[in-house]
């Protein structure tokens, strides 16, 4: 075994490089995907293993020689264009198992992954279960993470929160398990700063953007070595670096802080740390049955379509809209079949939350189907039946005593007071306020408010309320309308806002109640402003699925990064017509059923 990893001129790295954390820092074409393939065929000519996580499929060019007609390192190449085998973004699991058992070397190419989306879902699965197979037998391992701002970066979208958080907990943790890892980045002021700071090496070579030295100049006072370097980051040639290590370097009898000149690579260029002492040597190409492999591959995507959390709710639906369309029977069966669902709806929160364990679908028969109709109407009439009954109580219990009925006054014209002036409101049952008999009608702003509510039954909160009426949240004529609503008992205090039944009774007959089906997605557009309504039809085209913020920006025209595009998202997610990044399952279901758009579609 090799006593050291030669990268370059004069910069010979200790072999236990493999489980240490460090930031390759660079602009583009500095010299830091050459420095990156040197330590890696550094660490292979030593019988170091390790792993590249290869997002822009350049790394396949290891396979051959510096000049591209001789062979390279004989290791395995998954996905990409030039890999030995496919590679699918429900496979994380599968290739963690595979690394940790057969101590392989490899690259992962998810440069050809259909969507961000994508790969995140591979790359989440990747980083957690590594970490937990290093977790019961520690060994020493390394991992190359390319384009590392897009992994890990510092503004955290929901989405990613999962898989930000377990390459973090990769860096932060892994030394202990035996995993080392190298972050690469362009862009070190996008890197997530909590994962930054705690690589223990720094190697920066030329940098030239403010904000990237700024976030290089956080990294050295946190180390509190010496600043001056990153003033001459922008004048470094190709392949010099800086290398940055008080804490690993620096105790091993090497300066702390060198300047060095990485080799030029030999392939093509397109608790308790672990010991080296009893380290498996790694497999390589010639050591692996890729037609073994192959067939645990396709094994792996026949059990993701079983474990697939939107499967299951796919398959909730259908059950949910069978018994919504169809007609009754049986209590009992009703009862059963019901069951049937919310088992179903505990099996997709347990695929959330354990996305390696097959969820088992049961099937749902005809039989099932005609049961069920039989039972709905039976269970819709009696329903009905119950609403009337507690509605006839709800008027009688909110009606003043007979006794104390006010006595009858001329009718005269009801014209809508000032908001400060309205409703009066006189003690009813149990205290709650009731609508004095001589309480003004309604203005425009009340109706506007029951109207929404009217159409939720189950409530809104204050800032979805007063979107759909067509109000500022902070306006005072918004704020005066609520409160006197309140006091008058036709909504509810506190969140979510609720009509009460007087409120409904109140605003009478003169609303109409939410379409369904394609005049529902309609009504919806209809109330929103063009970028609203173009990303909205983007999400309804891939509804039950959803796309990366990227793919979303790119599919409506405009700038991921622009403040229109931002604030119509917000605006989406305010009036819960979009969840994250996915459309609103109801909006979803109607738009789909009905095909109110066309595949693609794109506001005028």
């Amino acid at each position: 075994m090799a006593k050291g990893l030669a990268v370059g001129e004069n910069l010979v790295l200790p072999l236990d490089a493999i489980t240490q954390s460090i930031a390759l820092l660079a602009v583009r074409r500095a010299g830091k995907s050459n420095a990156a393939a040197v330590m890696a065929e550094e660490m292979h000519h030593a019988g170091l293993p390790w792993v590249a996580i290869d997002p822009k499929g350049d790394w396949f060019g290891l396979r051959s020689s510096r000049d591209g007609t001789g062979p390279g390192l004989p290791i395995p190449i998954f996905g990409g264009l030039h890999g030995d085998m496919p590679l699918v973004p429900e496979a994380g699991h599968l290739i963690a198992d595979l690394i940790v058992s057969e101590n392989l070397t490899c690259v992962l190419d998810v440069s050809e992954f259909a969507s961000k989306a994508a790969q995140m879902r591979f790359l989440t699965d990747l980083g957690e279960r590594l970490f937990r197979l290093h977790g019961k037998t520690p060994t020493p391992r390394h991992v190359f993470l390319e384009e590392a701002d897009d992994v890990i970066p510092q503004r955290v979208m929901q989405n990613m929160a999962r898989c930000v958080g377990a390459w973090t907990k990769l860096v932060k943790q892994g030394g202990s398990r035996g995993l080392g890892i190298t972050l690469i980045s362009q862009r070190s002021a996008v890197v997530n700063k909590d994962a930054l700071t705690q690589t223990e090496t720094m190697i920066a070579l030329r940098t030239t953007s403010p904000q990237d030295r700024k976030a290089i100049l956080d990294w050295v006072s946190y180390h509190d070595v010496a600043r001056e370097l990153v003033d001459s980051l922008p004048g470094l040639n190709d392949g010099e670096a800086w290398v940055c290590s008080p804490h690993w370097l620096g105790r091993r009898g090497q300066p702390p802080i060198q300047r060095v000149r990485f080799r030029q690579r030999s392939t093509f260029d397109s608790g308790a740390t672990p010991t080296m002492k009893k380290a498996r040597r790694p497999a390589t190409l010639a050591d692996i049955d890729l037609g073994a492999l192959t067939g645990r591959m396709e094994a792996v995507v026949e059990k993701a379509a079983q474990d697939d959390p939107k499967a299951l709710r796919r398959r909730i639906a259908e059950l949910e809209r069978a018994a919504a369309a169809k007609a009754p029977a049986a209590d009992a069966e009703v009862t059963r079949l019901r069951g049937e669902v919310a088992r179903l709806s505990r099996a997709l929160e347990d695929a959330l939350a354990r996305p390696a364990e097959r969820v088992e679908v049961p099937a749902v028969s005809p039989g099932d189907i005609a049961a069920l109709d039989q039972s709905v109407t039976a269970m819709r009439e009696t329903a009905d039946m119950v609403e009337m009954a507690l509605r006839a109580a709800q008027r009688s219990m909110s009606a003043p005593p007979p006794a104390a009925a006010p006595a009858q006054r001329p009718p005269r014209e009801r014209i809508p007071a000032p908001p400060d002036a309205w409703p009066r409101t006189t003690p009813g049952p149990g205290g709650l306020p009731v609508p004095a008999p001589d309480a003004p009608a309604l203005g425009k702003a009340h109706r506007a408010i029951l109207t929404v509510l009217a159409q939720f039954p189950e409530g809104r909160t204050k800032q979805q309320v007063a979107a759909l009426s067509g109000y500022s949240v902070k306006s005072s004529g918004f704020a005066n309308a609520l409160g006197a609503l309140r006091s008058a008992g036709y909504v509810t205090r506190g969140q979510p806002v609720q009509a009460t039944p007087e409120g409904v009774d109140a605003l009478g007959g003169e609303w109409e109640p939410l379409p369904s089906g394609a005049a529902l997605v309609e009504h919806w557009m209809s109330k929103l402003g063009k970028a609203e309504r173009t990303i909205l039809r983007v999400l309804l085209d891939v509804w039950p699925g959803e796309l990366a913020r990227d793919e979303v920006a790119e599919r409506s025209g405009y700038s991921p990064t622009s403040s229109g595009f931002a604030n119509a998202l917000g605006k989406l997610r305010s009036l819960q017509l979009v969840n994250g990044l996915t459309a609103d399952d109801t909006l979803g279901q109607h738009a789909q059923e009905s095909h109110a758009l066309a595949p693609g579609g794109q506001d005028a």
